[in-house]
């Protein structure tokens, strides 16, 4: 066992990428995003890493892979607060953290107001292993006229006909939480979560709270107050991929648009560059306005029994506008934790998109001031809403 350990850290040390002359020997994978490298000269360091881990993931369980994991810090490394950031549903880290668009990268934005940013690939998304998605086949039926006739010539079934499960993404959080640590020796990381990255966040940090130091979370899904707190028999049948088109992205996106110059379309249309850029294999499909994701995996122990194990400050912020994570489930999260030390911001004239809107900003200045302090507007505890004019004020009608 310490032969492997021992094996693990010197792989995880050669894997790590410090410079771009370094990650162009290493390289493996078909797309890259170089153009969000720093120049030595720039303050803020990008440094991407691939860290070894032996998977859970029920399609490739037992073998060692190699999970993306990038970082952005200051030049200056001294002693600085560590986040973690993980994905929603269906866009990489890179897309969503490090979209290459001026203002845009919330990555930068942290590393700049002092922190040691990584955002992580989970197994399925961007630069880490895809499991079993490479076979078209393993496309839900429901999608598999978007890829015919190419690359399939007619439906077919699953060679895999299984889902994900929560478990394998807890696992990867975990191993690279522990890489974090040990990397820029700290005890505790902060963790920041969209979307389907609530469940994901909150359950690990539930099972791991002596390594959370804080949660924001922002519009985070899937939360059942109710539901198990134990895994069904597994792997569960039914599908793994799915498949994401630049129409339905934009169409869905549009059903949350309510307010005039809520977006600018040049930063949606990066956002599609980048989600086709990460995802070389499945953009050559179909029409090539294509990319894969995970389709909803196997989900338990994000109810009110994890709720009662969060006792670290916790923040939620949605948009008014967020249609796809709905506010109820959200505010039964919020009353179900713990700890006193928890916030609800409701952000005027966003959607489920806020990232990418134009009101990210009030997004990105809430995580700067939560993950140093645990305050949002100077307060520790509250329900507050900021308006289209970033105007903050107490919430008086409960929300609901």
């Amino acid at each position: 066992m310490k032969r492997i350990v021992l094996a693990l850290m010197i792989l995880t040390l050669s894997l790590s990428i410090r410079g771009s002359a370094a990650l162009a020997a290493q390289r493996q994978a078909p797309s890259r995003a170089d153009d969000n490298f720093a120049d030595p000269q720039d303050e803020i360091l990008t440094i991407d890493h691939y860290v070894p881990h032996i998977s859970t993931a029920f399609p490739n369980a037992g073998q060692l892979v190699r999970l993306f994991v990038r970082e952005r810090v200051g030049r200056d490394r001294g002693p600085r607060r560590v986040v973690l950031m993980i994905q929603g549903a269906t866009s990489p880290a890179l897309t969503t953290y490090d979209l290459d668009y001026p203002g845009y990268s919330w990555m930068e934005f942290l590393a700049q107001a002092g922190f040691d940013v990584f955002a992580m690939d989970l197994q399925g998304y961007g630069l880490s292993p895809r499991p079993r998605m490479d076979d078209p086949c393993n496309t839900q039926p429901s999608q598999q006229a978007l890829i015919i006739p190419h690359p399939l010539a007619q439906p077919c079934a699953p060679s895999y006909p299984y889902k994900m499960a929560i478990q394998s993404d807890w696992d990867e959080i975990d191993r690279i939480v522990d890489f974090a640590r040990g990397f820029r020796r700290v005890d505790t990381v902060s963790i920041l979560a969209w979307s389907r990255g609530g469940p994901r966040a909150g359950g690990y940090a539930a099972h791991h709270p002596e390594k959370v130091e804080r949660l924001f979370l922002y519009s985070p899904a899937l939360y059942s107050r109710f539901g198990p707190s134990n895994p069904p028999p597994l792997p569960e049948p039914g599908f793994l991929m799915q498949l994401q088109t630049i129409s339905n992205f934009s169409s869905n996106w549009d059903t949350m648009v309510g307010c005039s110059n809520q977006f600018s379309p040049e930063v949606r249309a990066q956002v599609v560059r980048s989600q086709l850029k990460l995802d070389a294999a499945a953009s050559a499909w179909g029409d090539g306005t294509i990319w894969r994701a995970p389709l909803q995996n196997t989900l338990w122990g994000w109810n009110a029994e994890t709720a009662r194990r969060l006792q670290m400050p916790t923040i939620i912020i949605r948009g008014d506008l967020d249609t796809q994570a709905p506010g109820p489930l959200q505010r039964d999260l919020f009353a179900d934790l713990a700890t006193s030390r928890k916030v609800f911001v409701t952000v005027a004239c966003a959607g489920h998109q806020m990232v990418w809107e134009n009101q990210h900003m009030i997004l990105l200045n809430a995580s700067a001031e939560w993950l140093r302090g645990g305050t949002f507007a100077g307060q520790v505890a509250g329900a507050f809403v900021v308006g289209t004019d970033g105007h903050v004020r107490p919430e008086t009608n409960g929300g609901r």
